[in-house]
């Protein structure tokens, strides 16, 4: 079992080393408390302009540390549950591509809203019964309809920035409402030397191209008023 365990470890070491010699960009994720569902559908997404691969913090320094990123001051960001980005990307592409493809998970009391959370009007599916004082006790006008319960009006439950309370939390898992948004968090990026951390990454590229545009614009019109 370990001569087995050992041999895994080895094969992985060269991947890694492999990957970290073939891509321009790389980039260290943390994956503590990251749903391993929404893991998997972002690694989907991100193929084939980046390769995503998970090991142990100890296997992954020591791969950059026999690569060509010795030195580099990656290592230092390598720690707990991680999980190493190989990108053709640069940098703040991956970034804002990971941004942007959040996924979906379940409140948990006390998380506070990130939006406005509104239960819709319909028919929830649920049979009277227990769920229906639990509905109620979120808040909800609901009413036996037939066979199930329905919700008789739109309702937020919860507003934007409030914590969400265990009737809430419990009521939004049975009727199949995923409110959180959950992010995979970049904490560095490197690229030709140079290492980026995320509260650098964390800038709104479509925004900064559009104020790039407003400016030149701006410049423009100036020099063809002077003239």
């Amino acid at each position: 079992m370990k001569s087995h365990t050992l041999k895994w470890k080895k094969q992985q070491l060269a991947e890694i080393k492999d990957l970290l010699n073939s891509y321009p960009v790389i980039a260290v994720a943390d994956l503590e408390r990251f749903p391993a569902n929404l893991f998997a559908q972002l690694r989907k997404k991100l193929y084939p302009n980046a390769v995503v691969r998970v090991s142990k913090a100890r296997v992954v320094q020591k791969a950059i540390e026999e690569s060509r990123l010795k030195g580099a001051g990656l290592t230092e960001n390598v720690k707990g549950s991680v999980g190493i980005i190989f990108s053709k990307m640069n940098p703040f592409e991956l970034y804002g591509f990971i941004k942007k493809n959040k996924g979906a998970a379940f409140a948990k009391e006390g998380q506070l809203a990130p939006e406005d959370i509104t239960v819709p009007a319909g028919d929830t599916g649920l049979p009277p019964g227990p769920a229906l004082s639990d509905l109620k006790a979120a808040g909800l006008n609901v009413r036996p309809m037939g066979a199930t319960i329905h919700v008789v009006e739109d309702k937020v439950v919860t507003k934007k920035g409030q914590p969400i309370t265990k009737p809430v939390a419990s009521t939004l898992s049975k009727l199949n409402i995923k409110p959180i948004k959950i992010a995979m968090r970049v904490s560095a990026a490197l690229e030709k030397g140079l290492i980026y951390k995320a509260d650098v990454l964390d800038i709104d590229l479509d925004q900064v191209f559009n104020d790039f545009v407003v400016a030149h614009t701006q410049a423009f019109n100036l020099a063809f008023n002077i003239a």
